[in-house]
């Protein structure tokens, strides 16, 4: 009875490593078939942007200067200041064109008193024509010179050419200015715009109307969506962009020279067949192809080389011309296909 019992046992034995063995061999032959990652293919909506850098400018950002030299008598206006178009800035000393002024007004009513005694004297034929024509030419240029004067006084008051704020005050009461000298910063920030340079490559995609995200990565600032105003009719050789446009009305927040991040919505397709970028390989030929999965049993797939033509790529996704082997649904390898040949059957990972 023990001799059969040991039998027994060692046959038990067997059989269990036995059955080990199998299992052992399944899991290789398992292991064996190569594991990959698939998306499906989908027909949806796609867009693609291009990033560029912007700047924050305004035409009403300069710098204020005297059309005529004098003494500054005083200052209207401080840094910091609101001031409206037409607003006094600065007086300067008038009173040599003044005294000029009263001089002028002095001659000129003789030069009125002489013209009157010639036009009497010429009706009477006892003076000439020239004579006549002498004092009109008198009266003229004295009227000419004294109106010359009266515009210099006027511009010995600077006016704010437009409404804003003064950001600096360089003058100062009783200073000499002159021309060339800049008085102060005045700014209106109320609108402006944002211009950026775009590469002539993308100048058949970027149009009045173009849509644009642009952000403010060195403020803590919110995006804005805003479109195209107007887009340059020239390309810079240096660098071989072009410019575009864009406004802000009613603005609170941005200042000239700030930095601003352009995102540019070149194209945008409501429907189209996208798949994963980088599910998309190319042969020896520089051809672009995927490889489609189709179900052979419960958990295996066998693969097939699907030639495709790639319109444009974004953010991951790959925006493809229709093909008559990928339909939305389709199984594509996304990462994994190294080395894959068209008789390998694979797993989904």
């Amino acid at each position: 009875m023990k001799k059969i019992s040991a039998l027994s046992l060692i046959a038990l034995i067997i059989f269990s490593c036995s059955e080990e063995v199998k299992e052992n061999e399944g899991n290789k032959k398992e292991n064996l078939v190569p594991l990959v990652v698939a998306s499906e293919a989908q027909n949806t909506s796609f867009s693609h942007k291009i990033k560029v850098q912007g700047n924050v400018s305004t035409d009403k950002d300069i710098l204020l200067n005297s059309e005529m030299s004098g003494l500054i008598t005083q200052m209207h206006v401080s840094s910091g200041n609101t001031i409206k178009k037409g607003q006094i800035i600065l007086s300067m000393d008038e009173s040599i064109i003044n005294a000029n002024i009263v001089e002028l007004k002095t001659q000129l009513d003789y030069a009125n008193y002489m013209l009157g005694k010639q036009i009497d004297l010429y009706k009477k034929e006892l003076g000439t024509e020239l004579d006549k024509k002498t004092a009109e030419n008198q009266v003229n240029s004295l009227e000419a010179k004294l109106n010359t004067l009266e515009i210099q006084k006027s511009k010995m008051m600077v006016t704010a050419p437009f409404s804003g704020i003064i950001d600096e005050v360089y003058a100062k009461t009783g200073q000499l200015v002159a021309p060339q000298m800049p008085i102060l910063r005045l700014v209106n920030n109320k609108q402006v715009e944002i211009t950026a340079s775009v590469s002539e490559k993308h100048f058949k995609n970027v149009k009045e109307g173009t849509e644009l995200n642009i952000s403010f990565p060195n403020y803590d600032l919110k995006s804005m969506n805003l479109k195209v105003k107007s887009v340059g009719n020239f390309i810079e050789p240096t660098n071989r962009t072009f410019t575009i446009r864009t406004e802000v009305n009613n603005n609170i927040s941005l200042m000239p020279n700030m930095l601003a991040e352009v995102e540019i919505t070149d194209l945008k397709i409501d429907s189209g067949l996208v798949i994963p970028s980088k599910s998309i390989l190319k042969n020896q030929n520089n051809n672009d192809y995927v490889w489609v999965l189709n179900k052979v049993k419960k958990e295996t797939y066998a693969v097939e080389q699907v030639f495709i033509n790639t319109i444009t790529t974004y953010n991951g996704e790959a925006l493809i011309e229709e093909n008559e082997s990928i339909n939305a649904g389709t199984l594509i390898i996304e990462s994994g296909a190294r080395g894959i040949t068209k008789k390998d059957i694979v797993r989904i990972k």
